[in-house]
């Protein structure tokens, strides 16, 4: 309950900001069912016009469109780095990485690729530092026994070569949608420093387009492009294909076309996708404009579910508010104009979705009862509230999608997690429907 009064205004903007500091839930006393529309949208020529615009931008746009049709095919080609989630993994790309610098690794160019790589970085960091070695230098070192470690003392990439006359180490930091910490390069590079006396030392800070947004800590690391890897990846499949085997070409070449298409600048869908705004701005705005949100695809997931069930009956639909009821619960005498007075209810709302158990506008003497049967079983029915709200009141509540998992989980996770929670929640909906069978 709230001791304020929802504010008697036809302000859209008062009545946003209101609602902004505000939970519909402290005013279930002061609401009310409203069966017939509140707002209507006037008809006016410049609306009008302004759809018909809108309508011959997406038919222009949805037509005779080759850019389209292009981004289409790309995104439509299957990638084994796509299917998995892992385009924007951090973690993904370096172990990926590791792999193919491992000239033990199963890939079958022994050291050709970390050759490749190392030949880039000392060209990218000519007089950077006085340690790293030269290209003469790389030219003739053995990398026979040269090993690959992942996140030793948090560095994400350490490339050590334990030659008794070649001694070197190589650190790679790896950043795809974050920052420096504070000071990290600095901090790695003296762990390193301390670790590895005596060693020839190279650092490299790979990031997305080798020019990280602020300033590193460290001026010893050479920046390195996510471009820069793509191009080593594609000069070692087409100078070593005789090398690999098919599955081992495939998973390289697809590794590529994922850096290629998603993380590079410059990408062959960044560019197209900059053409085709550029040509069809209005009709993308219109389609950004009313594209479904999160809440919507949540609802939609949710609402679909329970209309599979035929052992749930659908109640009351909206975006954010989502009624249901098991067939074991629906019991006759709360039963009011083809409405239950007692439903499940899923709020999907600010990120979550809770669960309610709650009862509805009806017969006040019925409400009265169910009201004191919960006041007598708060082990089922939850803690009573001190007073009968006279329109909607809730029992029961607990959240069953947190804010945490809300975008990340999938429409088959969220299907799974329904299922788990009405299993949960079923033996406490039977006690509640043997306590309410009573009911007269």
């Amino acid at each position: 309950m709230n001791d304020s009064e929802i504010p008697n205004t036809e302000s859209i903007k008062e009545l946003a900001e209101f609602w902004d500091t505000h939970d519909l839930t402290d005013f279930e006393d002061q609401l009310e069912e409203v069966k017939e529309p509140v707002f209507h949208q006037a008809s006016t020529p410049q609306n009008r016009l302004a759809d018909t615009d809108g309508v011959e931008a997406l038919r222009t746009f949805i037509g005779d469109n080759d850019d389209l049709e292009q981004l289409e095919t790309l995104l439509d080609r299957f990638n084994m780095f796509e299917a998995l989630g892992l385009v924007r993994q951090e973690i993904r790309h370096s172990a990926f990485l590791r792999w193919l610098l491992d000239p033990t690794e199963t890939h079958g160019l022994d050291d050709y690729f970390l050759r490749q790589f190392l030949r880039q970085v000392i060209k990218a960091g000519e007089g950077i530092s006085d340690d790293a070695p030269s290209l003469f230098d790389l030219d003739g070192w053995n990398f026979g026994r040269a090993e690959v470690r992942k996140e030793w003392r948090n560095i994400d990439l350490l490339i050590v070569n334990e030659d008794e006359d070649h001694r070197f180490v190589c650190a790679i930091e790896n950043k795809v949608d974050s920052g420096e910490g504070l000071h990290q390069l600095e901090r790695y590079r003296e762990i390193v420093e301390h670790e590895f006396k005596g060693y020839r030392k190279a650092f490299v800070f790979l990031t997305i387009s080798g020019y990280p947004p602020d300033p590193p800590s460290d001026e010893t690391w050479v920046p390195m492009s996510y471009g820069g890897i793509a191009s080593v990846v594609e000069n070692t499949l087409k100078k070593r294909e005789s090398q690999l085997n098919d599955e081992i070409r495939l998973f390289v070449q697809q590794y590529l076309d994922m850096v290629r298409r998603h993380i590079v600048e410059d990408s062959d869908i960044q560019e197209l996708c900059h053409r085709l705004y550029k040509n069809h701005r209005r009709a993308l705005d219109l389609i950004f404009e009313h594209r479904p949100d999160r809440a919507d695809e949540v609802s939609q997931v949710i609402q679909d579910y329970i209309k599979s069930r035929k052992d749930l009956i659908p109640d009351y639909f909206s975006k954010t508010y989502i009624k249901f009821l098991p067939r074991s619960m629906d019991i006759p005498q709360l039963q009011y104009e083809e409405r239950r007075l007692l439903a499940w209810l899923l709020e999907n709302k600010n990120g979550t979705v809770q669960f309610r158990l709650e009862m509805q506008p009806g017969p006040q003497q019925i409400r009265e009862q169910v009201y004191e049967e919960g006041e007598k079983r708060p082990g089922i029915f939850g803690k009573p509230k001190p007073k009968l709200s006279p329109t909607y009141h809730s029992f029961f509540s607990e959240t069953w999608i947190t804010q945490k998992e809300y975008n990340d989980l999938s429409a088959e996770e969220i299907r799974q997690r329904l299922d788990k929670r009405i299993e949960d929640f079923s033996k406490t909906g039977q006690k509640i429907a043997d306590a309410l069978k009573g009911l007269k």
